[in-house]
């Protein structure tokens, strides 16, 4: 058993660029683009970790200038895209991955650039074995508002909040949460133990026990009456909730007490909705808001002309992979199906007319990983496009193609829409289908369609841009975040080697095995069909300064940004 690769992992990738414009974007944005941006353009790329540093090495901003006096007390004015139905974390993962950034304090955090798991409110993390690990906590304090009233976090308030965390069904918890995670329980006011039914080795992950919203963590009290949060929030973060205009227009403040001090430098967040994409680009140039992401090049040159070097501009391969979810039952389920579906995908009509020509054809697991399938093999599975084949394929199964089948995508925005008409087009052209458009509000769609699984044809979206590659492949099994599969999708075989590659603690072994998955997940006719990734662009004003770059959704987390005007 390799424990330093379990435990001190380092993943050989390409280097990374997490901006903050992700924390101005709304409901569908961060539901179903990611949380952070990559960097691929190779200006800007900081040094790696070295292999053998020690978890919990802290990692500085982006340097100032020499010389350069910090302005504290300013306000980041960003962008949100769609109205919360609930602030509530545990109602949805757009108030829960806000909140997780902002309002609540987590043990640890991994980027995705080192894999190595850096801590925030652990101070130590003691592991005997795979199946139990001890965290010490540092001294924090909650928000100063009742019934909390500023008391000290305490390891019971840890405890407490893994445990309820896991219990939600709003949120779409990994399989680590479900069937993992045995027991987390406070050993004294400064000392939590996990318990583990089963090895994994993604547990110190951004989605498993690092996940920006399930470790998010809670007074005891709350954790136990978590309604209390549908009216407000109080955590030990380093902002503070102050309010809400009906799930919109938040407005944040400087936690005093946070733990780091100092910091954040920031005396203020606020958040202005704004949910066309015309309106944010002339709010953005106006000032009103401070950073606004790209739809495509054309958008990105017409803001360098307009304001030259007052604004940076951040390019990256996105790790939001465009995906097709036709169902897999019934007539669906025969490998030939969805083989046929994927072949008519004309992908780089897909990145042609959405990107103007920026983007990357994706397999399952994005180019940005390691993990990600030899190009080789791309091309002859998930890459490969044949409208003749697939018409052929498909006539040999016994599928229904009289039948009008429904496509559902997002509302509103015109990325998911655009998404679902070019493939409706390609599938009605290349295989002579029948589909009808069906767009839904987020929070429909989302619970009811997906995690219901209420469809009878297909769902289309952009993948989370998740921090570790297991996250890609989880579609598999036969259930996704402690739900039924999605797509009513059964395979005795992939759910078998999607969690064996979770024991696999060497990490050339585990990627082997995560790109054989994906190859089985082409023979076995598995129904996440990813289609391309975009190369996405961010604007951000030059007077936002100390920017953390490099790390994936892990500057989000940054207290050092500060406003220089």
């Amino acid at each position: 058993m390799h424990r330093d690769n379990y435990w001190t992992r380092k993943l050989r990738r390409r280097s990374f660029l997490g901006t903050t414009a992700a924390a101005g974007l709304g409901a569908t944005a961060w539901a179903l683009a990611g949380c952070g941006d990559d960097d691929d353009s190779g200006a800007g790329k900081p040094t790696p970790t070295p292999a053998g540093v020690r978890p919990g090495t802290p990692t500085q901003p982006t340097p100032t200038t020499p010389g350069e006096v910090v302005k504290k007390g300013g306000t980041y004015k960003l962008r949100q895209g769609a109205i919360f139905a609930t602030i509530s974390p545990y109602g949805g993962l757009d108030s829960g991955l806000l909140w997780g950034f902002t309002i609540f304090d987590h043990l640890w955090y991994t980027p995705l650039d080192t894999g190595i798991r850096e801590n925030f409110l652990a101070t130590s993390i003691e592991q005997p074995d795979p199946l139990q690990f001890t965290v010490k906590i540092g001294e924090a304090y909650f928000h100063n508002k009742p019934p909390i009233n500023g008391r000290r976090v305490k390891a019971q308030d840890v405890a407490a909040s893994y445990m309820s965390a896991r219990q939600q069904t709003r949120i779409s918890n990994s399989s680590w949460w479900t069937q993992v995670l045995d027991n987390v329980v406070a050993i004294d006011d400064a000392t939590v133990k996990f318990t583990l039914k089963q090895v994994d080795a993604w547990t110190f992950s951004s989605t498993n026990g690092g996940s920006p919203i399930g470790s998010s963590i809670l007074p005891e009290e709350i954790a136990e009456e978590p309604s209390f949060m549908d009216k407000d929030l109080i955590g030990s973060g380093r902002f503070e909730f102050v309010s809400h205009e009906n799930g919109a227009n938040f407005k944040l403040k400087r936690f005093e007490k946070w733990r780091i001090p100092g910091e954040p430098y920031l005396a203020a967040q606020e958040y202005r909705l704004i949910q066309e994409q015309a309106a944010a680009l002339a709010a953005f140039s106006a000032e009103e808001i401070h950073t606004v992401g790209l739809n495509n090049k054309l958008e990105r040159e017409d803001l360098v002309k307009k304001h030259g070097d007052k604004i940076v501009i951040d390019s990256e391969d996105s790790r939001s992979v465009w995906t097709v979810l036709p169902r897999g039952d019934g007539q669906w389920a025969d490998p030939r199906v969805i083989q046929a579906i994927s072949m008519a995908i004309d992908r780089q009509e897909l990145i042609n007319l959405m990107n103007f020509g920026e983007g990357k054809i994706s397999g399952p697991v994005p180019p940005a990983f390691g993990e990600a399938l030899p190009e080789a093999d791309l091309k002859a599975t998930w890459g490969k496009y044949d409208p003749a084949e697939a018409k052929k394929l498909l006539a040999a199964t016994a599928f229904d193609t009289a039948k009008e089948y429904e496509l559902k995508y997002i509302t509103p925005g015109d990325r998911n829409q655009q998404f679902a008409q070019i493939i409706r087009s390609q599938l009605e052209k290349n295989l002579g289908l029948k589909i009808k458009l069906v767009g839904e509000d987020l929070g429909r769609w989302l619970q009811q369609s997906l995690y219901g699984s209420q469809y009878d044809g297909f769902m289309v979206y952009a993948s989370l841009a998740y921090d570790d590659p297991s996250s890609y492949i989880g579609g598999y099994a036969r259930q996704i975040g402690g739900r039924p599969n999605w797509a009513g999708y059964s395979n005795d075989e992939m759910d078998e080697l999607v969690k064996k590659q979770k024991t696999i603690l060497d990490d050339a072994q585990r990627r082997a095995a995560v790109q054989d998955i994906q190859r089985k997940a082409w023979e076995r006719g598995a129904p996440f069909i990813p289609t391309f990734i975009a190369i996405t662009n961010s604007a951000t004003w030059n007077f936002v300064k100390g920017r953390v770059v490099g790390r994936g959704s892990y500057g989000l987390f940054n207290g050092k940004i500060w406003i220089d005007k």
